[in-house]
């Protein structure tokens, strides 16, 4: 028996050796977790939590900070999952409530967030639970949560225009917690919404005064400078913010056009260059920068840069009315009609569409509603010296006396110098009416959707053969015939994705801003911007895309809601194939997990996958279309790398 004892201590002191090693290993990596947390190197910390709560799913500290390391790379739906879990362990929790209130709000469920941010603000008027979650700190730290509460109730408020409510809850968090400048930003923002500038400025001016690396606070009150007339200041303000953060788009944004409406338009266009290299497939951006080239008369290149805008959101009425003013400036009024009109269509309130598409039809020679649009303009923007002088000279060139001059008496009221600069009304209406121009029927225009309707059948009798890059020319002709069809962005993005080119995900964008969320395709075009980032190599524009889909997609479970989960990560390869449904989905599901093993560089693996659709001859879907051009693909490497 004696003998038998030392193996047996040796096995226990090897045990508890190995226990030692795994729990040294776990500090470790919970220390370097941390670590990289604190110095803002998020990407980098999360594989280290994930390790950790693989190990201990109860920690809660690792779960609030990797939750916040959600956050901050734009995740909210994955930090939401943390912040329930923590809660779910914590009912008390007050930090993990505020938490999930601000991913609630990240996600724009501003009603669900409003009752998280409400829970945890009473949860703090417990005794003794007010400091729950926090970690310590001490009583300013318990301050600044109850602040930061607050604040972001107010936030939500002001997001559902109930500003009243914002101002009452920014004053209890300035109350608790006076040292916060995001909630003077916040008040002021709301002051300034309110047209209460004063007060606003007050606020702002607080705010940079406590923060003066906060970039936000002279952004915010540049941008309310602008309103007081003040540019010199506010340019200076946007330039202190840009100087804190180079990266900071939203100042360069501002400044870029406060310079454009100053004149200084090659400093604009460097601003917004600026932002289209931090935001390469922003709308808003391509739009700008598309108008600051029209007005320094480079209308080829605004052409480029317009086209880009409105194919990835074709419902954006700015970007036409620019593309519609660089037509009108190459002669091209029959284009600039079509585009002035869909301006105008999208945002009829937009008195420079109207002037713009006024002068089109006028070069057009249709009279008639040349003065229908310039009068609808000056309707609009009756204050507005630009608009006068526009119908003015068309009543000039039509030989209206009395209506010319009354629109120029008009202009020298609201802008002295224009006229001036001309030599005044007398001779401004004597130049434009020196040849007059007789009324004539204008020749009809054909309508764009008889034409769209010829690429879209020709389209989709050259992708049934496989000839993916004639059938994208196809679309591409469909689409500019008639750029609000969704259907020809559906049909142009898949072709591009099976043909494996580049610009899949901006047709993704532009389906869904034209048709938005609650069309059925819109899931479909979410996966398909998710699949066409990853194939681009940019992982965080295609988490961005699964965040919006996640956040603004029907909250309920039926396919393709499971796709979206297993593209985000939440849901394993096996769990998907078997919550598909039929064989279109399962072929879906199919496909999905091979393209995800292809990323790992499991070829072997991911064949297979591809191989089940190609023998269940699933045609009714683009899952289908995908797998056959991918196994396609492989095919061809596979015979390159056998050549010798």
């Amino acid at each position: 028996m004696t003998v038998k004892n030392p193996p047996l201590a040796l096995a226990v002191c090897l045990v508890l050796a190995g226990w030692s090693r795994v729990a040294a290993s776990t500090n470790d990596l919970r220390a370097e977790a941390l670590t990289l947390y604190q110095a803002g190197r998020f990407v980098e910390a999360l594989p280290r939590f994930d390790a950790v709560l693989e190990r201990h799913p109860n920690d809660l500290e690792a779960l609030v900070k990797r939750g916040n390391a959600y956050l901050r790379l734009d995740r909210p739906s994955k930090a939401l999952s943390d912040f329930e879990r923590v809660i779910q362990r914590d009912p008390l929790n007050t930090s993990g409530h505020t938490d999930r209130a601000v991913a609630l709000m990240m996600l724009g469920r501003l009603d669900e967030s409003e009752a998280a941010f409400v829970r945890s603000i009473r949860l703090r008027e417990v005794p003794l639970n007010g400091a729950r979650g926090l970690g310590g700190g001490g009583r300013d730290a318990v301050q600044e949560a109850r602040a930061t509460a607050y604040a972001g109730l107010a936030q939500v408020h002001h997001r559902l225009n109930r500003d009243d409510e914002a101002l009452a809850e920014y004053d209890q968090a300035i109350r608790i917690y006076p040292s916060d400048p995001n909630s003077h930003i916040g008040r002021g923002d709301v002051h300034r919404a309110l047209g209460d500038f004063p007060r606003a400025l007050a606020d702002l001016d607080e705010a940079v005064r406590l923060g003066p690396g906060y970039p936000r606070a002279f952004a915010s009150r540049g941008r309310l400078l602008e309103d007081l007339k003040q540019d010199d200041r506010a340019e200076a303000d946007y330039a202190r913010a840009i100087e804190i953060d180079p990266s900071y788009t939203f100042a360069h944004r501002l400044r870029g056009g406060l310079r454009s409406r100053l004149g200084r338009n090659e400093e604009a266009l460097e601003d917004f260059e600026i932002v289209a290299r931090l935001r390469p497939n922003d709308a808003e951006t391509l739009k700008d920068r598309g108008g600051v080239l029209v007005r320094m008369g480079k209308f080829e290149e605004a052409l480029a840069e317009l086209d880009r805008a409105i194919q990835i959101d074709p419902k954006n009425a700015r970007a036409y009315q620019n593309r519609g003013a660089a037509y009108n400036s190459l002669a091209r009024y029959e284009d600039a009609v079509a585009d002035l009109d869909r301006a105008i269509a999208l945002d009829p309130k937009n008195a420079g569409a109207r002037t713009n598409c006024g002068l089109a039809y006028f070069m057009l020679g249709d009279f008639e509603r040349s003065l229908e649009d310039l009068g609808e303009a000056v309707k609009l923007a009756p204050r507005n010296a630009i608009v006068h002088f526009n119908r003015g000279n068309v009543y000039a060139k039509l030989g209206l006396r009395e209506q010319a001059l009354a629109d120029y008496q008009a202009v020298e009221e609201a802008d002295p110098k224009l006229l001036a600069s001309y030599g005044g009304a007398h001779k401004v209406f004597a130049e434009m009416s020196r040849e007059r121009m007789a009324v004539r029927t204008p020749a009809p225009r054909p309508a764009p959707s008889s034409e769209a309707d010829l690429r879209l059948a020709e389209g989709r009798s050259l992708q049934a053969a496989g000839d993916w890059t004639r059938a994208i020319a196809a679309y591409d002709r469909a689409i500019a015939a008639d750029p609000r069809r969704g259907e020809s962005y559906i049909a142009r993005g898949w072709s591009r994705l099976c043909a494996d080119v580049d610009g899949a995900e901006t047709d993704a964008r532009a389906y869904l801003n034209l048709e938005g969320w609650s069309d059925p395709a819109s899931a479909y075009m979410a996966m398909l911007g998710v699949l066409a980032e990853r194939r681009a190599g940019r992982d965080q524009a295609a988490y961005a895309v699964l965040e919006e889909a996640l956040a603004k997609l029907p909250q309920r479970d039926a396919w393709p809601r499971p796709a979206l989960l297993h593209l985000n990560g939440d849901l394993a390869d096996a769990d998907l194939v078997d919550r598909a449904g039929n064989d279109v989905q399962r072929a879906e599901a199919h496909t999905l997990v091979a393209l995800d093993l292809l990323r790992k560089h499991k070829t072997t693996e991911a064949r297979e996958h591809l191989e089940w659709v190609r023998a269940h001859s699933v045609d009714r879907s683009v899952a289908s279309d995908l797998a056959l051009a991918t196994l396609a693909r492989l095919d061809r490497t596979e015979q390159v790398a056998r050549k010798p």
